[in-house]
């Protein structure tokens, strides 16, 4: 074999531009591994400890679940999309918001994910330091870097980095909820509020559920168009949400449930201190796992991005991967990645919208758009309104859940407008 046959055999296209072909889709499993591992990570420990906190156990595993079911029939449905046609993101986006307005909607997900791969690369260096004490700048450097190389490699990478970081995120949690228990309380059915832990509506823990996976999860495509049909798609999103991701922030709340965080409505269920205390095998363990792990969601927002701006720029995902990793890995060297999560966060809210109109255009009503026009008015129309619409819940009646108004609000305008315009 030549060198340029093997390099081919491990750098597959990555059909940047064009629907993935039906002979190079993947294995149900493979396409699945990408989609399961990715809501196994910290972050999702953290955030159903952090609801549970603030709601108490039987509350907060109702919010864990209804969040992951309203993010498996909005991703569901874009996976089923993506499954069928073989199309990624941006070129989904265009039948639905024009050949030029796609640009609006594929260029702010494609950045706000950067902007999430910042902030584990900075997290990754973070947690190195407090739960090891290892050299903050070196370690978010190697782990920024290592997490580039991972997605250069492309799709195969994130599948193959799932078959790893899964099971161990299963063995780990389970490992570290069973030594919780021990050293607290058993009986986490009945686990209350915390004392001083705020004040939390039922609404806002079912949005701050979704929100974790609102971005990327709008650009599932980027990941499911790799099926064989829809049917796969739908399901490989299936293993994730509710699945995988109900399974990871479960761990969380049951952590926090056990009374062995000190401050849960802050760091919520992160085990990796728990495991870090445990034994030194322990502490080996998690220091592998805190690369795995975080590498799994920085290689997916960064194979996202790098999607995204290729096929906006008409470059390569590879070159964009490493352009992007790059200032991504600034980013996070220079701190500030804590500045802007609140804002990251706050762009989340206008992203529901996008994933229904898409949904309501394509898949409900299957509107015969004119796709040589730049301009969709219709879907802008919807997105402005329904963002409108959420951010002002999110202000003014913040007990609600800012998620759903978004969704039904878009969803609805946009099938009020089909009925004026066809």
């Amino acid at each position: 074999m030549s060198n340029k046959e093997k390099e081919n055999a491990l750098l597959d296209s990555e059909y940047e531009h064009v629907p993935v072909p039906i002979e190079h889709r993947k294995s149900f499993a493979s396409v699945s591994a990408v989609w399961y591992s990715f809501p196994l990570v910290l972050t999702s420990a953290v955030i159903g400890g952090v609801v549970t906190a603030m709601l108490g156990f039987k509350m907060g595993v109702t919010a864990i679940l209804v969040g992951n079911l309203l993010l498996c029939l909005v991703i569901g449905s874009l996976s089923y999309l993506a499954g069928k046609t073989g199309e990624n993101f941006a070129i989904s986006a265009k039948k639905t918001f024009g050949q030029r307005g796609y640009i609006a909607v594929s260029g702010l997900l494609a950045t706000v994910v950067i902007g999430w791969f910042a902030l584990m690369v900075g997290l990754t260096g973070d947690t190195m330091f407090r739960s090891f004490g290892q050299n903050l700048l070196l370690m978010t450097i190697l782990g920024g870097v290592l997490y580039v190389g991972a997605t250069f490699i492309g799709i195969k990478a994130l599948a193959f980095l799932g078959y790893i970081a899964a099971p161990m995120y299963l063995i780990l949690g389970i490992i570290s909820v069973v030594i919780a228990m021990k050293n607290g309380s058993s009986d986490i059915i009945n686990y209350q509020p915390a004392a001083g832990a705020g004040v939390l509506s039922f609404g806002v823990a079912v949005t701050m559920i979704f929100s974790t996976f609102t971005d990327s999860g709008t650009m599932t495509a980027d990941f499911t168009r790799w099926a064989k049909n829809g049917k796969q798609g739908f399901l490989a999103a299936f293993t994730a949400f509710p699945i995988s991701k109900f399974f990871a922030e479960v761990i969380g709340a049951i952590i926090v449930a056990t009374g062995v965080v000190l401050h849960p409505e802050v760091t919520g269920g992160d085990f990796i201190t728990i495991l870090a205390n445990a034994s030194p095998l322990l502490s080996i363990l998690a220091i592998i796992f805190v690369f795995v792990n975080l590498g799994v969601g920085c290689t997916h927002c960064l194979y996202n991005g790098a999607v995204g701006w290729s096929h906006i720029t008409k470059g390569k995902m590879r070159t964009l991967t490493i352009i992007l990793g790059v200032i991504g890995i600034i980013v996070a060297v220079t701190g500030i990645w804590n500045a802007f999560q609140t804002w990251l966060n706050l762009l989340g809210l206008i992203v529901p919208p996008i994933a229904a109109i898409i949904i309501m255009d394509q898949l409900v009503l299957k509107r015969k758009n004119d796709e040589s026009k730049n301009w969709q008015p219709l879907a802008f129309i919807s997105w402005i309104l329904a963002s409108g619409i959420a951010l002002i819940v999110n202000a003014y009646a913040p007990e609600l859940s800012v998620v759903v108004a978004g969704l039904i609000s878009s969803s609805l305008i946009y099938l009020i407008g089909h009925n004026f315009t066809k």
